[in-house]
């Protein structure tokens, strides 16, 4: 029986260290087992012994697979003015970081407060339409120095996950329209190897106005913990043979 190639030589590992060294403050590979996470080193050394067949990539959004200084998606969707003024004037004190003490909502209340300030001004703008043209016009705006943009290798990452039918998990506290708007625009697939585990904007089919937003309550940078919970479909039925998770992000939580 021949062997599986390996990760290193097909290149998947290479470009995944490459993204990895510039926005990770450490990668992390958990073990099925329960084998401690690892640093980016060790999980490094220890991919590079794996196969495309035991290998799963957990990559988070904003500032990960975009620049360190990118606009984030709360930064597309409320600082535009395809928006309402109303909207823009509620999300500036969320999206002002220059003092975080007086950040006005903390933990998970930053994100509910954000989903009511949608719902209330912009159900009626936020179309689809609306979404596919906010990647393109959102300007500077809180803490981004540039307009949304990927990562050097982050396009060129995904299309080779996608050649080998590797598993990416995309975890944000975004929103799901944002990001495939924004890879769509960027002529970067999302193909059948990836799912994206994001906030949900709910468009009436007939008008195309905002009507909810998903999950409730929503994924915030405070409850990634629940990423397994939230895709144990995914992990348990759809990629249960797969041994090896290669995690991603700017910083890591606890535990998935």
């Amino acid at each position: 029986m021949l062997q599986a190639p390996s990760l290193l030589s097909l290149g998947a590992c290479a470009v995944a260290a490459g993204v990895a060294a510039h926005v990770a403050r450490r990668a992390l590979l958990h073990r099925r087992s329960g084998t401690p996470a690892l640093g980016f080193d060790a999980a490094l050394a220890r991919l590079s012994g794996s196969s495309v067949e035991d290998l799963i990539l957990i990559v988070d959004f904003d500032r990960t697979l975009t620049d360190g200084d990118s606009a984030q998606c709360h930064d597309v969707i409320g600082a535009t003015s395809l928006v309402p003024e109303s909207l823009r004037a509620g999300f500036a004190p969320l999206l002002d970081f220059s003092d975080p003490a007086k950040v006005p909502y903390k933990g998970d209340a930053w994100w509910v407060r954000a989903n009511e300030l949608l719902l209330t001004h912009a159900s009626r703008v936020l179309t689809p339409e609306t979404v596919r043209r906010l990647v393109h016009e959102a300007p500077l705006f809180g803490t981004s120095t540039q307009p949304m943009q990927l990562r050097p290798g982050a396009a060129r990452l995904l299309a080779r996950l996608s050649e080998l039918d590797v598993p990416v998990l995309i975890v944000s506290a975004g929103f799901a329209d944002i990001i495939a708007a924004f890879l769509a625009a960027r002529a970067v697939p999302l193909g059948s190897n990836v799912r994206v585990c994001s906030n949900l904007l709910v468009h009436d089919a007939a008008s195309g106005q905002l009507t909810g937003i998903e999950p409730s309550p929503p994924i915030t940078g405070c409850n990634k913990q629940l990423t397994f919970e939230r895709n144990r479909d995914w992990f348990t039925t759809t990629h249960r043979r797969r041994r090896d998770l290669l995690v991603t992000c700017e910083t890591p939580p606890r535990r998935f």
